[in-house]
């Protein structure tokens, strides 16, 4: 064998991450459902290349292939099914049959406008009015996200390297692209987090690079989050019923417990987050030990940036999530989140498998766990 020919046994070279044109291509699928498995699955990819640079630690796109994939029960309209699912369970018999025909239901579109099942569900009014709100909102918000962090991730992937210096104009070309001012409008954060990703290149200390880029990480998420508040505000206001004829029409004690179960359900599963190996539910205390490199941080920036959300001693920290849709709440969890699971390796596990992945780019949404 010559020196120049492949072993049989060398793992294949690691596919090209996601460019721009890929990941405008995927915002641009109209059908809400498969643009968030495709959504999923780039910011897979992106968090698999983002790795090679940042290696044994998880980035910002690691934690959004996950968020990603829990907001896609919610956008299929997969919430309503569990929750039919757990309250039937009682009776095996009459679960199964409905929880098949649910499912049928919406992966035919029942919440989806653009099918006929899903236009004919939206010329009427019924308790099931809150998911399909939910799931307009939290799509709008996967896009939104994605349109924006996502392709910011595709530039850096394609327009950077390592071995380009954070003070370079190559690099200071690449930071052109964010538009000054704070968020919502502005993408100071992004263009602060993108930096201190090409700094931790040439930092040789492990502990402070691990703070650069949970730091880099945190940046990037109260950026998403900031920008988010209208879309969450929204899914979490689902729950509460519109008095139009449809409500009135029915009976106050049929709207009544029907309403209780739409906000018991948005609650619930938008409050969770599904990882590998592990269901966190937001609305309690994240009680997962932080990474020894990150449990007292001497960073300045890092100590600053948490003593915004955490709270300050003898007072016990507590991070559970009571009201979602505060920003303030949200952020203190993800900065338990984003330390406690920094150097998970499950969390670089593929979302889809390479069946699901070949169904959806077919413009097919697959059968099993998604």
């Amino acid at each position: 064998m010559s020196a120049t020919t492949p072993s049989s046994d060398a793992p294949p070279p690691p596919a090209a991450p996601p460019d721009v044109a890929e990941a405008r291509r995927i915002a641009a699928i109209e059908n809400p459902v498969i643009r968030n498995l495709e959504i999923t699955e780039c910011y897979a990819q992106l968090a698999a290349a983002m790795a090679t640079r940042a290696p044994a630690c998880s980035n910002w796109c690691t934690y959004a292939t996950w968020a990603s994939r829990q907001a896609g029960a919610t956008i299929r309209g997969e919430d309503l099914e569990d929750e039919l699912e757990r309250e039937l369970g009682r009776d095996a018999e009459l679960a199964h049959p409905l929880a098949s025909l649910w499912r049928w239901l919406i992966r035919r579109g029942l919440f989806q406008r653009e099918t006929w099942l899903g236009r004919r569900m939206a010329d009427l009014h019924t308790p099931f009015d809150a998911f399909e709100r939910a799931s307009v909102a939290v799509a709008d918000g996967n896009h939104k996200v994605f349109t924006e962090i996502g392709l910011h991730f595709a530039r850096y992937l394609h327009e950077t390297d390592a071995s380009l210096a954070a003070d370079s104009l190559a690099f200071e070309r690449f930071l052109d692209g964010f538009t000054p001012g704070d968020p919502p409008d502005g993408q100071r954060y992004l263009r602060q987090a993108f930096t201190r990703y090409q700094h931790q290149h040439s930092e040789p200390d492990p502990t402070r690079r691990a703070q650069r880029i949970v730091l880099a990480n945190l940046e990037i998420g109260l950026h998403e989050q900031t920008r988010l508040q209208p879309q969450i505000r929204a899914a979490i206001d689902a729950a509460i019923p519109r008095h139009d004829l449809g409500w009135r029409l029915l009976r106050r004690k049929l709207q009544r417990e029907l309403s209780e179960l739409s906000r018991a359900v948005i609650t619930r599963r938008f409050m969770v987050l599904t990882l590998p190996g592990a269901v966190l539910a937001l609305g309690r205390n994240l009680d997962v030990p932080l990474a020894q490199q990150l449990r007292s941080p001497d960073d300045p920036e890092l100590t600053a940036l948490l003593a915004r959300y955490e709270p300050v001693p003898p007072a016990i920290d507590d991070c559970a999530a009571h009201d979602w849709s505060q920003l303030t709440q949200r952020m203190h969890y993800i900065a338990h989140l984003f330390r406690a699971f920094h150097e998970d390796p499950q969390l670089a596990s593929p979302p889809f498998t390479p069946e699901q992945v070949a169904q959806f780019r077919t413009g097919v949404v697959p059968e099993g766990d998604l």
